[in-house]
């Protein structure tokens, strides 16, 4: 199924939304926004979010189609349990495989993460995998398990992003997650536990620069 969408300035986004791969007895739903006029993708996001959300979310404030509209190639998935993939949740010990499962079947060699909240169970062990480019990680969950040894070895970049509102997870993920040798710290102003919706034009431009960033040092 295709859609379109209209962002100030002329440019349409095509939306697709598919329902490709399988995992276990999962038919995982997921949407896809490609750069305008078929133009050469800097690079591509792959947007999880957070529990009790779905893809949806990342359509709310056209976060998805600005990213799209700015070269890059945006996946959205919803994940077991959530969304029209649906179904029971997956164990905790399984989401990374899931993850991992999807950047292969997706067929992405190189991949910026966009994930909020309780997609850390899913992040944060592959934090350090050599396909992950970047990681953008908005309050995440499980940032409690990074050993010493872990922080070491990971020099994947992460912007570490919370709400100054945020009085669940985001200080404590921005406090472990800043030990990171790769880490930049964003609070985001009169924003909660979702601050990319609180403050949604804050949030994007902020990605948006920190991919150029990575871009301009790696060998995308």
């Amino acid at each position: 199924m295709e859609s379109s969408r209209l962002l100030a300035g002329g440019l349409t986004i095509n939306l697709r939304y598919k329902k490709q791969f399988f995992f276990q007895n999962h038919e995982i739903f997921f949407r896809k926004a490609d750069p305008p006029r078929n133009n050469y993708a800097k690079a591509t996001v792959l947007f999880l979010h957070g529990q009790s959300y779905s893809s949806a979310t990342w359509l709310e404030h056209s976060t998805m189609q600005i990213f799209a509209a700015a070269g890059y190639r945006c996946y959205a998935i919803d994940l077991p349990g959530c969304g029209r993939t649906g179904g029971p949740a997956v164990p905790d010990p399984e989401k990374p495989e899931l993850l991992s499962l999807i950047i292969r079947r997706l067929d992405l060699e190189m991949v910026m993460i966009v994930g909020h909240s309780m997609a850390g169970q899913y992040i944060v062990p592959l934090l350090g995998m050599d396909r992950i480019v970047c990681v953008v990680a908005i309050a995440l969950s499980n940032t409690n398990l990074l050993s010493a040894d872990d922080v070491a070895r990971i020099n994947t970049p992460v912007l570490v992003v919370w709400g100054d509102r945020d009085t669940s997870l985001g200080p404590s993920s921005a406090s472990n997650l800043k030990r990171l040798p790769n880490s930049r710290l964003l609070k985001i102003s009169s924003a909660g536990h979702a601050c990319y919706l609180n403050n949604a034009s804050v949030f994007q431009s902020a990605c948006l620069n920190f991919f150029d960033l990575v871009r301009h040092y790696s060998t995308l």
